[in-house]
């Protein structure tokens, strides 16, 4: 059951604990923090929303995770503008990669393990399952199957991943048993993965077991040990990605095991299907080489190693300051690229320590090193020249130098990477020319990041309006924006400047459109404005008003006329509607008032419309209860 505890203030924001079972839709909204102690099973065919701009903390005692299990799903849809975090509650100068477990979604796609998990906790469940499964990492099952994943669909949709942020995740609970960062098992390409950024998790930021959910747009930021890790017959697709790996961040095993692509088609390894075969484009790596020469160096180990069988492509990449660029580890996977089963085509490596391109194959290392210097790559000893500020872990620029090899050289020829799911390049590596993706949703400090309310890069649009007969002023009060875009309501010409004024030819109620924009996002709102032309003939004197105003029940009309005049008077709502009409026959020259009862009306704003012989005037009543 999803228990929740009361709320407690916290700065700006409320917040809720969660623990326990999430077992039917729930939204976490973004007006409260929400912190979730231990193992969160998202289950039994649930949904859970979270809105864009939220924020989420996890209580380090508990190795609190996030789980969405196979059937249940997560809609995590955040914005450029507001992006959603799922982070440390530890307080901000304190937080460290591991304070918490991590996001795992299990879902029911292909996996090559060759029968279900007959040790596993739930392996009961998994006998009455189609297709095969197994238990993720981390010690997750349980008797109920909850950490079970893999099955039969092949667009199975375990939700949304899109602008959101996971920080200082990953658990270790044993060597070769750990919670990722972002842990995928099994999951469909019914799922939508698009701008997702993983700081400092404490084993992989990624972990693929199976599956073939594509993404895009994915960000690793000191990550302890692999970015981009994928096991048990993954394939899906990914394109723009960027790792940056921070050189005092490594993991510290027994041996060197710190890469940046680590591929697996399974531990035996086996030949078993699906191969373990996905598809990289337009993928970003920058290695530990900042500092120079590593006093640890054997704890970075490679670019991209791609091991056990596996069949990683990888195209139109840049892989830079690693120990070793690409090493192609093993009989099965060296045979696989020499029989373009295994593609590297039109990257660029360069600053190895070592290597830019290798292979522990001694006899196929000549072969190797010729195919691909003859598929479009380019190879340096020095990375210098290539990307802006690659190194800079605060504020890191990846995009490419105006005279830059990686500006041109892509290529999307070829079955694998001709896909419509791939967006074609001229450029190598992550971005290209000024198409910076990271803008306004990322962050690079999150240690240093209060989160104490709800997250919003975009502007706040809200104005207020003067009218004066047919000519209307604005006050702009928008927040953060930048650019203004105004609709007065009347088929003119649209405005773009900070605060206008407008002119309209005939007397009426508009309704005016302000958008305010930043390069983060927009903000509309409107407002309603009556205008009124005063004519030669006005036959009202000096100033027309209404008190009280506002009122809850009566409010007296008072107005000066230059002669006697029929005079009547109308309550309308705030679209023009005429709501009632008060006929008052023939009054007197001089002042004169009327008590307008409104005690009928809910509460809001209306106009009271005098009209006396041919002339008329309009104010405005704010009705409050």
């Amino acid at each position: 059951m999803l228990a929740i505890l009361p709320f407690v203030a916290i700065a700006q924001a409320p917040t809720k604990t969660i623990s326990g079972n999430i077992t039917s839709n729930y939204t976490f909204q973004n007006d409260t923090i929400y912190i979730i102690d231990g193992f969160i099973f998202v289950k039994n065919n649930a949904t859970l929303t979270i809105e864009p701009g939220t924020i989420v903390k996890a209580i380090k005692e508990s190795r609190s995770t996030l789980i969405i299990t196979m059937g249940a799903k997560i809609i995590a849809d955040g914005t450029k503008a507001q992006p959603i975090v799922l982070t440390s509650n530890e307080a901000a100068g304190n937080r460290t990669p591991g304070d918490w477990g991590g996001l795992i979604i299990l879902g029911r796609n292909v996996i090559n393990r060759a029968a279900d998990c007959t040790t596993c906790p739930g392996a009961a469940i998994a006998a009455t399952l189609n297709g095969n499964q197994n238990a993720i990492e981390g010690d997750i099952d349980n008797a109920i199957g909850d950490g079970l994943y893999g099955g039969t669909l092949t667009n199975d949709n375990s939700g949304i991943l899109r602008f959101v942020r996971v920080e200082f995740a990953g658990v270790v609970i044993t060597p070769g048993n750990e919670i990722n960062a972002i842990t995928l098992g099994g999951v469909g390409n019914g799922t939508i993965m698009e701008h997702i950024q993983v700081t400092q998790g404490n084993d992989d930021a990624f972990e693929w077991f199976g599956g073939n959910v594509n993404a895009k747009y994915l960000i690793t930021h000191g990550t302890i040990d692999d970015d981009f890790d994928s096991d048990f017959g993954f394939n899906g697709k990914i394109q723009f990605a960027v790792a940056q790996r921070d050189s005092f961040n490594f993991d510290t095993g027994n041996s060197p095991t710190t890469n940046s692509f680590e591929s697996d088609n399974d531990a035996t390894p086996t030949f078993s299907n699906p191969r373990t075969s996905p598809t990289f484009s337009n993928v970003t790596i920058v290695g530990p080489a900042a500092n120079g020469p590593l006093d640890d160096q054997g704890s970075f180990q490679n670019g991209a190693r791609i091991r056990r069988n596996s069949q990683l492509s990888l195209f139109n990449s840049i892989v830079i300051g690693f120990p070793t660029g690409i090493f192609i580890d093993g009989t099965g996977c060296t045979n696989a690229y020499l029989g373009d089963t295994l593609l590297l085509k039109n990257n660029i490596v360069a600053g190895a320590l070592g290597r830019n391109i290798t292979t522990n194959q001694t006899a196929s290392y000549n072969a190797v090193v010729a195919k691909f210097m003859s598929q479009g790559n380019d190879t340096s000893n020095t990375f210098a020249g290539l990307l802006t500020a690659p190194f800079d872990y605060l504020n890191p620029d990846w995009t490419p130098l105006s005279n830059s090899t990686a500006n041109t050289g892509a290529s999307f020829s070829g079955e694998e990477i001709s896909d419509a799911f791939f967006t074609p390049t001229a450029f190598r590596g992550a971005f290209g020319g000024q198409n910076n993706w990271t803008e306004c949703w990322t962050e690079f400090d999150p240690n240093n990041t209060a989160y104490t309310n709800t997250i919003n890069f975009g502007p706040t649009a809200t104005f207020t309006t003067n009218a004066n007969e047919l000519v209307v002023t604005t006050n702009n009060n928008s927040a953060v924006a930048t650019t203004y875009s105004w609709n007065f309501g009347d088929a003119s010409a649209l405005s773009s400047e900070a605060a206008p004024s407008h002119t309209y030819t005939t007397d009426g109620t508009y309704t005016i459109t302000l958008i305010a924009s930043n390069n983060c996002g927009s903000d509309t709102t409107t407002s309603s404005v009556t205008v009124q032309q005063v004519g030669i003939n006005d036959i009202f004197v000096n100033t027309t008003s209404l008190v009280p105003n506002p009122t809850n029940n009566f409010s007296q009309l008072n107005f000066n006329l230059k002669t006697s005049a029929q005079v009547s008077v109308e309550v309308l709502d705030i679209s023009g509607r005429v709501l009632e009409t008060t006929k008052r026959g023939q009054m007197n020259a001089g002042e004169n008032s009327i008590i307008i009862n409104v005690g009928q009306y809910a509460a809001g704003t209306y106009l009271v419309r005098i009209n006396a012989d041919n002339n008329s005037k309009t104010l405005r009543l704010a009705v409050s209860k």
